[in-house]
């Protein structure tokens, strides 16, 4: 285990454990991976072994946060809160309750972010109901654990080169014209995760039963932008035309010129991605299409860690 000499722990007072570790990155930078699900889950896992299948922050006063870790062989760990006070960028007031507790009571932890010059100082002070509850939480070794996950963070700041990076570098292709069984879906926007799952299930069938796929993996179509809508296709390669069945419709796709990247990580986090892309797209001089695409090779099915899922981008260009 490396302990870099800023990483101290302490006990400032009968009630409390203070951690701190600088950080060469950007104050905001440092923020967001305490606070954004799709970082957190990527460094905040302890020792080797761990995967958070369970990260969901609502960043708000008197919204919560709550984790679950998962290793084969042990049983789930998981805790959550609600945060107290939040100043952007720069401090953090959340409770902390495990759902099976090591120490008595509850705990408040109050995170501090302070820039100085390149770096950043992260100060977590967690206080304890009692001195006994402080002393079982200094006798766990939580510091072997919180020193392994401040390396992976570290590891990751580094590697977003001063911002935060949620796609693979873009490259503009020109893609094959391709048989599809379509589900076209017109609903507002908060229904895309209740008909999702449906919709795909029903073109699946469809496709099996009729020996014509799925010849790749499944995508979606997404036809008009509109922030309270979804016009959408649900989409399933196949090698030979479908014949229709309930709401399973015949497509085909065209060989169109898109620009393409990837992104790594939960689907809450595509929102981002798409900026990133879009943004991308623009200042390189490309004019985007009306519609995009996303594919879907690495999801739920595959893995139950969201860091393992991948999702591919495809913007159609205008010439």
């Amino acid at each position: 285990m490396f302990y870099p000499d800023s990483f101290k722990v302490s006990t400032s007072s009968d009630h409390e454990i203070q951690v701190t570790r600088d950080f060469h990155a950007p104050r905001q930078l440092v923020f967001d991976a305490f606070t954004k699900p799709d970082l957190v889950r990527r460094w905040l896992l302890g020792p080797p072994g761990w995967t958070m299948p369970v990260c969901e922050i609502d960043l708000r006063v008197g919204g919560t946060y709550r984790y679950v870790w998962r290793k084969t062989g042990v049983k789930d760990m998981g805790m959550g809160g609600i945060f107290r006070e939040i100043v952007s960028s720069e401090r953090l007031v959340a409770t902390e309750r495990f759902d099976e507790s090591w120490y008595p009571g509850d705990a408040l932890g109050t995170t501090v972010f302070v820039e100085e010059g390149d770096t950043t100082k992260v100060t977590i002070t967690i206080l304890y109901e009692s001195k006994e509850a402080r002393d079982t939480a200094c006798r766990s070794g939580m510091e072997h654990g919180m020193a392994a996950g401040y390396n992976r963070l570290e590891e990751l700041l580094s590697s977003h080169d001063g911002r935060t990076k949620m796609i693979d570098t873009p490259q503009i292709t020109q893609t094959t014209a391709q048989l599809a069984a379509v589900i076209h879906l017109t609903i507002p926007r908060s229904e895309i995760r209740s008909a999702m799952g449906p919709g795909l299930t029903e073109v699946m069938a469809a496709v099996k039963a009729q020996g014509i796929g799925p010849a790749g993996p499944w995508f979606t179509h997404h036809l008009k932008m509109n922030p309270a809508t979804f016009d959408f296709e649900i989409c399933v390669p196949v090698t030979a035309p479908v014949a229709p069945v309930g709401l399973v419709k015949p497509g085909i796709f065209p060989a169109v010129t898109v620009a393409r990247t990837s992104y790594h990580g939960d689907y809450e986090g595509l929102g981002e991605a798409w900026g990133e892309f879009k943004a991308w797209i623009a200042a390189n001089g490309h004019s985007a299409g009306p519609d995009l695409y996303e594919c879907y090779p690495v999801g739920p099915e595959s893995s139950p860690n969201p860091a393992d899922w991948c999702t591919e981008l495809s913007q159609p260009l205008i010439a």
